[in-house]
């Protein structure tokens, strides 16, 4: 298998560099349409470098534009985020590191990498619904995708745990004590929750979210660390507010997702409907759908348009790399299948674009590494990246 692509990686060099024979380029094309994984990598790459070519692009990217497009003219193609098959998830895989692996050779003019130092692809199992719900008493659950078992009220407020989702029931309860409790998840665990208000909250992996069990003041504030998207109830003269550390985002109904892990470098949130009002220490913005606000801890608030699919990806169950640094590709791996990542040397850039369904095992993710040819070995539960 390692000889095969190898053989067609020097293939894809070849097109790309217009050395390619009439022979050697129809057993491309071909290999490229024998099946539905090849097929889906044809199209992406062809919708890929459709995009409008960026400034550091060179010439090259214009010959594959135009040869990618008159080769996937006769190809239809499911696209495989409707069918969220494996081989489909293993051509998107090869589309990203392939294109990005494209770009460095060409535009550093390095000699052929060599290949990934790959042990053995572990069958490290994707994450799942899995949180640990912490009540005002101190007690913790431990709540998973199956088990309905009955939570104890919290106040006037019902719990109730259905197919692994939380649903917080206050009724008509007005005036009682407000009592807090922290929905956390681990790495590579996610849950949805239901707020007291009727608001939806999807917490991604290595999150919490701490919230009153009913909302009886002039405001609804919750407190997020990690990653959530949030569809607010609309409650006029009663906004709703996430608080960031030293960050707000506030709103009365709307659509939004928000990324505030610690070790990321920015915080990020990104509006899909309706309007936020977002605050950094001293400085606010309002946000228009389409927008992103994003800001480092000891910076400004920066704003622009957003990929709102990319933002809300991990909700839809899959990857999305749009130009991604490796750094920031290994730290989404890393949440969602619970590993630990180390670096070796000084480890070459590479951009990375398309999408990975999350329920694939990590042997089949770490391709992204494989074919890119990143030199990678795994040790236990830590993916060292090397020089």
């Amino acid at each position: 298998m390692l000889k095969e692509k190898d053989h067609y990686q020097q293939l894809l060099q070849r097109f790309l560099d217009n050395n390619c024979t009439p022979a050697e380029t129809a057993e491309l094309l071909d290999f490229l349409q024998q099946d539905a994984s090849n097929r889906f990598l044809l199209e992406e790459m062809s919708a890929s470098f459709a995009r409008p070519v960026e400034e550091h692009a060179g010439p090259w990217q214009d010959r594959i534009k135009e040869k990618l497009l008159l080769a996937t003219q006769p190809v239809k193609v499911v696209p495989f985020y409707k069918k969220w098959l494996p081989a489909a998830a293993a051509a998107a895989l090869l589309l990203a590191i392939a294109t990005a692996g494209w770009q460095y050779y060409h535009t550093t003019k390095n000699t052929r990498p060599v290949p990934a130092l790959v042990e053995n692809h572990p069958d490290v199992l994707p994450g799942g619904n899995k949180a640990s719900l912490t009540l005002a008493n101190g007690a913790t659950i431990l709540l998973d995708s199956t088990a309905n078992d009955a939570i104890p009220s919290q106040g006037a407020t019902k719990v109730i745990r259905v197919n692994g989702q939380l649903k917080y029931d206050a009724g008509q309860a007005t005036n009682t004590a407000v009592v807090y409790n922290t929905l956390t998840t681990p790495r590579g665990g996610q849950f949805k929750i239901e707020l007291p208000d009727g608001t939806l909250v999807w917490l991604n992996a290595a999150s919490s979210l701490r919230f009153p069990t009913a909302f009886n003041g002039t405001d609804r504030t919750v407190i997020l660390n990690g990653e959530g998207y949030f569809e607010v109830a609309r409650r006029d003269n009663m906004p709703f507010k996430v608080q960031l550390g030293n960050g707000m985002v506030e709103v009365l109904g709307t659509h939004f997702n928000v990324m505030a892990y610690q070790n990321e470098t920015n915080v990020k949130t990104t509006l899909l409907e309706g309007a936020v009002k977002v605050t950094h220490q001293s400085h606010t913005v309002r946000l228009a759908p389409g927008q992103q606000a994003s800001w480092a801890a000891d910076g400004n608030i920066v704003t622009g348009p957003a990929d709102t699919e990319e933002a809300v990806s991990w909700k839809e169950g899959y990857f999305q790399f749009n130009r991604a640094p490796l750094a920031d590709v290994m730290r989404q791996l890393q949440r969602w299948y619970n590993v630990e990542v180390r670096y070796e040397g000084n480890v070459a850039k590479r951009e990375f674009w398309g999408k990975i369904p999350r329920n694939v095992k990590l042997g089949e993710a770490l391709k992204i590494l494989e074919l890119s040819n990143i030199p990678y070995s795994m040790r236990g539960d830590t993916i060292i990246i090397h020089h």
